[in-house]
């Protein structure tokens, strides 16, 4: 299929197509993105160090209950369904299941040369709950999925029965969703430091998203844009071939690299993650250029585009550790009231706005900071004032205050 596209991106039109969703822009933009990746399998490649780099991608949507995680990815579930030959896996499986799963997903491409196709495995897995596909940190299925990430050779041999299964060229594509308490009650001490989890990228957003329930007209009007996105869906699907670099895309990139990769993660779980930055990357280059056009080219606009991709998710990264943590916006707040009692009392006057809310931004995600803020003020935990020059600030209300305040409430 060589048709004309008729999405000018066709990650910027699922975003469009999903704009009624109550879900938020960041996990919808990451859902398109981990389909596009699905559609082209490994079809496409681009040759770095010796070697070939496929667009496979480990993308979990992570986010609080009812923020709209499911929603992202449900259109896209039902668009890369309706692609020919794309393997869609079973959202719950065991360590044998797996493999048993993947080896059935066969892809030959005939291609003009010797041999005359193309042989490997492919497997897409959409779980709207990473619980039900990982119920448990299963060592077995993580480890495989970490081989099968490096697209190393699958050679299982299942105990009490005859049976050996040999697979050469495996990729699965996973996208799934979850929440931070979900990572804090099953991720084992140590698993950041862990393959599987290093070479996922974690989406966090707790955005929520309200939309007008009773939009009628807007619905009409995603008809031909459904039908432009599954066209151009199944036209990168049957695309093949090994991806080239402009002169200044690849300049750009070694300039990336020779200058630390920056920004980079500072947080101590995603020291793993980092040393994978530059492979997400990469493969962030293909799927950006694929999902624009069959030319088969990174230039230095898929660069940036790319680049910026995964610096926007890298941002929200680190409000998943603190999502995780035991007593949430409670002790938070609790800490805060302490940090700003003992401020007050040692410069004998109110605390300012800016140090309350980076106090805040080290224990609870961005979104959640001027929220907690105003709940402490209404709760009468914090007074506004006006300092001697003029600036609003805040004074603790004493523990006396607070409780008589909690009795009349």
């Amino acid at each position: 299929m060589t048709g004309e596209r008729r999405c000018e991106s066709w990650i910027n039109s699922y975003i469009d197509y999903t704009e009624i969703v109550p879900s938020p822009r960041l996990l919808r933009k990451w859902a398109a993105i981990a389909l596009v990746a699905a559609a082209m399998e490994r079809k496409i490649w681009v040759r770095t160090m010796g070697s070939d780099l496929y667009p496979g991608l480990y993308t979990v949507l992570v986010g609080p209950p009812g923020i709209g995680k499911g929603e992202a990815m449900k259109s896209g579930s039902t668009l890369i369904r309706s692609v020919p030959d794309i393997h869609i896996g079973a959202s719950d499986l065991t360590g044998a299941s797996l493999i048993d799963n993947l080896n059935e997903a066969v892809r030959r491409i005939v291609i003009m040369g010797d041999p005359p196709y193309m042989e490997f495995n492919s497997l897409t897995i959409i779980s709207r709950e990473l619980g039900v596909l990982l119920p448990a940190w299963d060592p077995i299925i993580l480890n495989s999925l970490t081989d099968i990430y490096d697209g190393q050779v699958i050679d299982h041999k299942r105990r009490g029965r005859d049976l050996r299964i040999k697979i050469l060229s495996p990729q699965i594509n996973i996208l799934a969703a979850t929440t931070p308490s979900y990572l804090n009650q099953v991720m084992p001490p140590g698993a950041w430091d862990q393959g599987f989890i290093s070479r996922t990228l974690l989406i966090y957003s707790g955005e929520r998203i309200m939309r007008d329930p009773f939009e009628e007209q807007r619905v009409l009007n995603l008809g031909a844009l459904y039908s432009d996105l599954l066209s151009d869906i199944k036209n990168i699907s049957t695309q093949f071939g090994r991806m080239s670099f402009t002169l200044d895309a690849a300049e750009a990139i070694k300039a990336w690299i020779q200058g630390g990769c920056q920004p980079e993660p500072q947080s101590a779980r995603l020291q793993h993650y980092n040393s994978r930055r530059f492979a997400h990357l990469l493969k962030l280059c293909m799927i950006s250029s694929m999902s624009r056009s069959n030319n088969k080219v990174i230039n230095v606009d898929v660069y940036s585009e790319a680049l910026n991709w995964l610096i926007e998710a890298e941002v929200y990264m680190p409000d998943i550790f603190k999502s995780m943590v035991a007593g949430g916006d409670s002790t938070a707040m609790e800490d805060t009231w302490q940090f700003v009692w003992a401020a007050y009392a040692k410069e004998k006057g109110p605390v300012s706005e800016h140090r309350i809310i980076n106090f805040l931004r080290e224990r609870i995600p961005a979104h959640s900071v001027m929220r907690v803020l105003e709940v402490m003020v209404r709760s009468k935990m914090f007074e506004v004032v006006l300092s001697e020059k003029g600036m609003a600030g805040y004074k603790p209300s004493s523990r006396g205050q607070r409780m008589e305040s909690n009795i009349l409430s």
